[in-house]
Order: structure tokens, then C-alpha cells, then sequence
């Protein structure tokens, strides 16, 4: 056997990043990240630090604890959902390896081994560690507090391996989602205590360590049977069998009458319906309708800025996932798109109609955000003004300069990451978010609220006046790009 190691996937992974195409640009962005996760992973340590006294704090005559315990149910629970889109699998290019005299066990070993060193598992290391040392400073302690950190640990090291199977199972990854969802609503709508069983676990945990061994054994379990599902996932000829399966989106018949504009919308619509990775990015939007839970409580009121942020988010969650990788989603067949005698602008407005139709459907869905009161109706409404009128113009513009290649054949891929999340891609929404929140600001800092939401909604009017300039505009920066974008779409 050749000899391979953690270390040799290290180095092919570093040979694949510098012999990659715009490889620069790509360090930059790395580097960027990698202070964005310092900055994190500073911030989570002063927590650690002080997660002591705020618990003294809130929880005077309660042992800190039983109260951080009380938030881990919440926090692995969010922690699984926020790495099912954001955490990539460490893989190098794993065909290549298979036609060499290496054992798939020491490569399915790397694999799982480098996924250990994702950023997500740092976060309950740097927070509990120096809230154990404080701990321990304070007041008198026993072994049993790092059995607790020890046990903490594990399960964010479970959720580590188990992300492997949702990534790769649109069913798993379905139920999981809709069991945290069931949990959540009985808890709260109905009282009864689901996530509750969690926080009594870790407080039996603490109180006994011989429970440790429960942590312990789901970890193994979970980890024998990511290695054994990688292993069987571990074949040259994997995904190339044909899977008899139901075509969906072959109707669709309503959108014949609108030309080439018709055309280009079912092929939208079929793509995220028949895509995983469209379907992944669709229904991350639809999160983004629960994103004014957080925000639309009695604390932000104060600040209607927040609020603002809130319903940009609220009413224009698919047109910020999925309109940012436009036209990305086509650069497989863009070439060919671009050879036929086809009107350049009909492809353009239908993606701006989708986003359209997305932020009229997100503001319906978020009327029972009515329950907070008309304060927040009114933000909502002017902010799917803005979204429907300027922001899905904004949107559009940036995807001219988009030149990343989407692949939507990932999920025949051997280990392959079936994510679409993509940095660079992502720094685009920063001005889609700040444009709105600077309109409303400056008015309402001079002239009051009322003020700032007049000026929102005149801003989404003029964009749905000024249509046919912006259009015009945009299709000019497109046809001016066109040929670099199909030879960045082409690199591989």
C-alpha cells in the first residue's frame, strides 16, 4: 500500500488550492474568513470568560451549571442547522485516490479526521473551557465539572459526523429538520418539556459521571456508522447506475403564452424542483421568514433600525440565496444559452420576476407577524417595497460579476459537498442589505419613523417605475461581460 496519511491529504489538498484557477483571489477571501472566524472565536472566548458571572447574575441561587444547561438543547440544535448550509466536507479529489494502491480505510480515515478541525467544533471548546477555569478559581471543584465539559464536547463532536448523513440524504435531513421544528412548537406552543429532556440529561451528567458513558457510546455509534456509510460510498462506479424516478414540472402549461420570458421561468421553477442543491438554497430562504421572531420583541422597538435589518431579511430571504447565484445556476449550459437567437433581456426579466414573485409570496406568508402590532406590518410592508421594486434590481446587477461555476450534478459525486454556500458570492448581499437600512436611516434620524418608512416605500416605487431603464441598464453590464463570464463558467 502507498503510504497515505493525514498529513499526504493535507498536502494533495494544498496542491489542488494553489494549481486551481484565480487562486489569488481565492487566498484573499481565505484570509478574510480566517480573520472573521479570529474575530468569533475572540468573541466566544471573553464569553467563556464571563459565562460565570452572567450566569451568578441570572441564576443567583442556581449552580452556573444547570443554567448553561439549560441552553444547549437550543444551541446544538441551531449548531446543526447552521452547519447543514455553511459546513463544507474536507475532501480532496477522492476518484483519483481510489485508482491508486491505497486502502479506502486510511482514506475515509482522513476524511473523518480532518473534519474534526471545523470551526464549529472550536466554538463549545473556547466558551466552556475558560468558563470551567473560572469555575474552578471561584469556587471549590471536583472532577465531575470536566466529565460535564468532556460530555459537552462529544455531542458537538456527534453532530460533527452526523451532518455527513443529512448532507447526503435528502430524507434525513428533512426529518431532522422537521423533528427540531416539532420539538420546538410542543415545548413552547404546548408545554411540553422535549428539550427540557436534554437539559435534565446534562444536569444528571454533571450531578453523575458514570453517565458519561451515554455521551460516549452515541459518539462511537455515530462514528462507526459515518465510517462504514463513507466506505460503501466509496466506489468509482458510485451514482452512475440509472434510478428510475418520477419527472416532476413537465406541466407548467400556464407560462406558454409569455414567449421566451415563459421559457426561462419553468426552467426556474423545474430547477428547484428538481435540483437538491436549488431545493437546499430554496427552502434556506423560506427560513429567513422566522428570522423577525428574533428581532420583532420588545427590546428592538427601541431601535427601529434593527427592525428594518429584520424585514429585509423577513420578506426577501430567496431573493438573497437564491438571486445572488444568478446566473450561476446556468453556467453549466451558459454557453449554449448564449449561441442561440434568444432575447438577452427575456432572461434577464424572468429572474427579476421570480424574485418579485418570491417577495410578494414572503410578505403574504409573514402576515401573522401582525401579532407584534402594526408598527412591524408597517416596516414589513415597506421593506418587501424596496425588495420588490429596488432590491430585486440590485440583486440582478450583482450577478453580472458572478463568475463562479455551479455544479448540479454534486450529489453523484463521491463525497462531494452538496452546499452552495459561497463566500465571495456572499459579500455581495452586504450592499442589498445596506442600501435599505441607509434609506430608512437617515430620514428617520432627521424627520422621525414616519419619514424613514415613506422613504423606503418611494425607493421601491421608483424602482418599479424606472423597470424598463434599470432593465436596460443591467442587460448592457451582462452583454458587456457576457464572454468573460462563459470563460469563468468554463474553468474547472
Amino acid at each position: 500500500m502507498a503510504p497515505y496519511s493525514i498529513l499526504e491529504s493535507f498536502r494533495l489538498s494544498k496542491k489542488k488550492f494553489f494549481r486551481a484557477p484565480q487562486w489569488e483571489l481565492k487566498l484573499a477571501v481565505r484570509i478574510f474568513i480566517g480573520f472573521i472566524a479570529l474575530y468569533f472565536l475572540a468573541s466566544f472566548l471573553f464569553l467563556g470568560i464571563g459565562a460565570y458571572f452572567i450566569a451568578q447574575k441570572k441564576a443567583p441561587d442556581q449552580d452556573p451549571v444547570f443554567f448553561i444547561n439549560s441552553f444547549l438543547a437550543y444551541y446544538f440544535s441551531m449548531e446543526l442547522l447552521i452547519r447543514y448550509f455553511v459546513q463544507n466536507i474536507p475532501v480532496t479529489e477522492i476518484k483519483p485516490l481510489l485508482i491508486q494502491p491505497i486502502s479506502k480505510n486510511k482514506i475515509v480515515q482522513s476524511v473523518m479526521l480532518r473534519s474534526l478541525g471545523s470551526f464549529f467544533n472550536w466554538i463549545p471548546i473556547v466558551i466552556l473551557l475558560p468558563f470551567c477555569i473560572v469555575y474552578s478559581i471561584k469556587e471549590p471543584t471536583t472532577y465531575k465539572l470536566w466529565v460535564w465539559f468532556f460530555g459537552v464536547v462529544l455531542f458537538s463532536g456527534t453532530n460533527n459526523f452526523l451532518i455527513f448523513f443529512i448532507n447526503k440524504n435528502r430524507l434525513v435531513a428533512f426529518g431532522a429538520a422537521v423533528l427540531l421544528i416539532c420539538m420546538y412548537v410542543l415545548q413552547e406552543g404546548l408545554g411540553i418539556p422535549l428539550f427540557s429532556l436534554f437539559e435534565k440529561a446534562m444536569d444528571a451528567l454533571y450531578r453523575n459521571s458514570y453517565v458519561l458513558a451515554l455521551p460516549i457510546l452515541i459518539f462511537l455509534s455515530i462514528v462507526v456508522l459515518q465510517y462504514r456509510f463513507l466506505k460503501k460510498e466509496l466506489f468509482l462506479d458510485k451514482g452512475l447506475s440509472r434510478k428510475k424516478e418520477q419527472i416532476v414540472g413537465t406541466g407548467l402549461h400556464i407560462f406558454d403564452r409569455t414567449g421566451f420570458l415563459g421559457v426561462f421561468i419553468k426552467n426556474d421553477i423545474r430547477l428547484i424542483l428538481r435540483n437538491i442543491r436549488a431545493r437546499q438554497v430554496f427552502f434556506m430562504g423560506g427560513l429567513f421568514l422566522f428570522y423577525g421572531l428574533i428581532f420583532f420583541q420588545d427590546i428592538y422597538f427601541e431601535n427601529p433600525t434593527m427592525l428594518i435589518f429584520a424585514g429585509i431579511f423577513t420578506t426577501g430571504g430567496f431573493m438573497l440565496t437564491f438571486g445572488q447565484l444568478v446566473p450561476a445556476w446556468d453556467s453549466e449550459y451558459y454557453s449554449f444559452l448564449m449561441c442561440q437567437n434568444i432575447p438577452y433581456k427575456a432572461y434577464l426579466k424572468s429572474k427579476v420576476y421570480l424574485m418579485m414573485f418570491s417577495v410578494a409570496v414572503s410578505f403574504i406568508l409573514s402576515l401573522p407577524y401582525l401579532y407584534f402590532g402594526k408598527k412591524v406590518m408597517i416596516i414589513l410592508l415597506a421593506s418587501a417595497l424596496f425588495n420588490f421594486g429596488l432590491g430585486s434590481y440590485i440583486t440582478l446587477f450583482s450577478g453580472a460579476y458572478n463568475g463562479t461555476p455551479l455544479k448540479l450534478n454534486v450529489k453523484a459525486k463521491a463525497f462531494e459537498n452538496t452546499q452552495s454556500f459561497n463566500f465571495t458570492q456572499f459579500l455581495f448581499t452586504i450592499p442589498k442589505i445596506v442600501l435599505p437600512v441607509l434609506v430608512f436611516m437617515i430620514p428617520n434620524r432627521l424627520f422621525g419613523f414616519n419619514a424613514g418608512i415613506l422613504s423606503l416605500g418611494i425607493a421601491g416605487f421608483l424602482g418599479i417605475f424606472l423597470n424598463k431603464p434599470l432593465l436596460n441598464l443591467i442587460e448592457k453590464v451582462y452583454q458587456k461581460r457576457k464572454y468573460q463570464t462563459i470563460a469563468s463558467f468554463k474553468k474547472k
